[in-house]
């Protein structure tokens, strides 16, 4: 072996082990690094907790106050007697008005005769009700009568989707038209006439149903709609034909 390629090879090991050694000691540098931040977090997460738990003292507490400093309202003596209304009058069957203040501190027991009437927290159904009137009237508006509304659907204002299911039914069929027509749009109550004639009128009607009752209100006359230009359409053909067939030919039907 020559000398220069001796040196060489000589060379290039001495390079490699300098670069295992520089690895190596990077390596051990950054696990030192990384010993260390593990070590200051943790420091950091236990002076965290002892601050917390310092501030929760009294004396911290009487350093920073509060920003609530109210204190929390206690109830009157009076008011923690644990007895029930009274049950309704056996001559009148009236029972006294619902009070919620001094609901808060009864013990939540049923009234004695009533268990089989809980529904919650010692509160029958109507006393459920007797809460909404008073703390949501909103749920309790009667809507205005419509006038011209079959005495079927008098009392209460029709679901639109009731009045598609009672179509089904022909004993039902002529009142549900009619408070169809009084919630739909009147441009559709000729489209609805029509169907009405027809024997299978009501199947188009009931195609109408979407996913929303606000969205099937505003399908009718997008159908209506669709209904007249296709009458107009035919009346068209009807009248191209017309124009095509010869005088002394027969004509279709219907055709002017």
């Amino acid at each position: 072996m020559k000398p220069t390629t001796t040196v060489q090879i000589r060379k290039k090991e001495a390079r490699t082990k300098r670069h295992a050694a520089e690895k190596f000691r990077r390596w051990i540098e950054e696990q030192r690094r990384r010993q260390m931040q593990a070590e200051r977090d943790r420091r950091r997460k236990w002076l965290i907790f002892l601050l917390l738990m310092l501030l929760d003292t009294k004396p911290a507490q009487m350093l920073f106050p509060s920003f609530n400093r109210t204190p929390m309202p206690t109830p009157r003596a009076d008011q923690l007697k644990l007895k029930k209304r009274k049950r309704a009058d056996d001559e009148t069957g009236e029972r006294p008005a619902f009070d919620i203040n001094e609901h808060i501190f009864f013990d939540y027991s049923t009234r004695p005769g009533e268990h089989h009437l809980h529904v919650v927290d010692g509160l029958t159904y109507e006393d459920i009700l007797e809460l909404n009137r008073i703390h949501r009237p909103h749920l309790f508006k009667t809507p205005a009568p419509i006038p011209g509304m079959p005495s079927r659907y008098a009392d209460a204002r029709p679901h639109i989707w009731s009045l598609l299911d009672h179509l089904s039914s022909a004993y039902h069929r002529k009142d549900a038209i009619t408070a169809l027509k009084l919630l739909v749009s009147p441009e559709a109550h000729e489209w609805i006439d029509n169907c009405w004639v027809s024997d299978d009128g009501w199947k188009e009607l009931k195609r109408c149903r979407m996913k929303t009752p606000e969205m099937t209100l505003r399908e009718f006359p997008r159908a209506a709609e669709r209904w007249r230009e296709q009458q107009r359409r035919e009346a068209e053909e009807r009248k191209q034909e017309a124009k095509e067939t010869p005088d002394n030919g027969q004509k279709p039907p219907n055709a002017e």
